[in-house]
């Protein structure tokens, strides 16, 4: 991970501001060059710990919200340049979601506490927007770095708001929160029936910058098969039946935000212990069992599941499926 620049920060999110109130009333102590006792340890001791030690836990959020925000802008992100009086102009940074996604825009909304959220009620898709050239440059800072795909529009943004480029390292580390986000942006959390398993697959468009991008490492123990397919795109599968608690687990420390892939995921380590129930007979409680949970499996913010093509393999058992324990 990359350190921190704090001073980046403090006016974007709010999570600083009581280490800002200590910091201040410390200072406004010291300079007056006077030694404050409490329970008979000098300040500095036990108190400054405690501070520190918040410290280094809002440090921890800031570079896991950067790096998910990333990978947020690398998926559904967009840097919207005009041409204003024969200059080329950066009007705006969006990230357009489904509106059943919109949980991803209102939680980069509280944490940058500035820009706003339009719903387009035509098309169903929600479009957070951040206009002005102060707002732009700080979400640029918190981000600069850590994106691997727009990498041509992220550049022209840096240039117009006189921000220095920092490349992106594409190699992702262990439990990087950048694969999170671009994920809850690009990603599916999918079942495949045939080899009773969960898998998750991210799909690019094949560029420069894609067939760069390397995420053996970002789930520990797991790394995805990796696929060039036909319509020029570049796609990553974890398909591994003995490998998916690791998927699991690595979701369970970077949460996704789109309910459906997160709620799919959080499945996963009931799914394994009832996965054998597939090959019961069809009319067995087992089955039951198994079919039920697949149903709700697929049920999940999804209105089009009557028309996957498995539900016929399955018994759907009202009864079942209304008290089957979530």
């Amino acid at each position: 991970m990359r350190s921190l620049q704090i001073d980046e920060y403090f006016f974007t999110l709010q999570i600083y501001k009581s280490f800002c109130k200590y910091m201040k009333n410390l200072n406004s102590q010291n300079n007056n060059n006077t030694v404050v006792q409490s329970a008979g340890n000098p300040m500095g001791s036990s108190e400054t710990i405690r501070q520190l030690s918040s410290f280094k836990n809002c440090n921890r959020k800031l570079l896991w919200f950067s790096g998910w925000l990333a990978g947020i802008i690398d998926g559904d992100g967009n840097f919207d340049f005009r041409k204003l009086n024969n200059k080329i102009i950066l009007k705006a940074i969006r990230i357009k979601v489904h509106v059943r996604d919109v949980r991803i825009l209102t939680t980069i909304q509280n944490m940058l506490h500035f820009g706003r959220i339009r719903y387009d009620k035509k098309n169903q898709y929600c479009t957070y927007i951040v206009s002005t050239q102060q707002e732009m440059r700080k979400m640029i800072n918190i981000i600069n770095g850590l994106i691997r795909l727009k990498v041509d529009s992220f550049k022209k943004a840096c240039t117009f708001l006189n921000i220095t480029f920092k490349p992106g390292d594409y190699t992702l580390k262990p439990l990087d929160p950048y694969f999170a986000g671009i994920i809850d942006s690009d990603g599916t959390i999918v079942f495949n029936y045939k080899g009773n398993r969960v898998e998750c697959v991210l799909e690019l468009k094949l560029n420069e910058f894609s067939k760069k991008l390397n995420l053996d490492f970002v789930v520990p123990n797991y790394s995805p098969s990796v696929y060039y397919v036909r319509n020029r795109a570049i796609k990553f599968t974890y398909q591994r039946v003995n490998q998916m608690i690791f998927l699991y687990e690595y979701f369970m420390k970077n949460r996704l935000f789109c309910s459906m892939k997160f709620y799919r995921i959080s499945k996963i380590k009931y799914f394994l212990t009832i996965r054998h129930y597939q090959n019961y007979p069809r009319h067995s409680l087992e089955f039951r069992i198994y079919s039920s949970f697949l149903v709700d499996f697929i049920k999940y913010q999804n209105p089009k599941w009557p028309r996957i093509p498995f539900i016929k393999n399955l018994i759907i058992d009202k009864e079942i499926v209304q008290n089957y324990k979530h």
